[in-house]
């Protein structure tokens, strides 16, 4: 089974896969895009969610630090 993974979406037309269910969340600081592609059922909604929330924290805390996005960051099994 491949992780769930967020994926920093780099052009303008990239998006994620019709294929691959997911959504895409957006930095409120710099307004990069990341694709969350999510291979649990599409009934878990409320999983979605969480992952979604600890992408935004964890775009939040990289400018708290100062640092650079990462182009793909692994979901935690929430």
């Amino acid at each position: 089974m491949k992780p769930n993974v967020a994926r920093r979406l780099r052009g303008v037309g990239e998006a994620i896969s019709d294929s691959t269910p997911g959504e895409t969340i957006v930095c409120g600081k710099c307004g990069q895009r990341f694709a969350i592609r999510n291979d649990a059922a599409p009934q878990d909604a409320e999983r979605a969610k969480k992952q979604a929330s600890w992408v935004e924290e964890q775009l939040v805390w990289d400018h708290i630090q100062e640092r650079k996005h990462h182009g793909t960051m692994e979901l935690p099994s929430l």
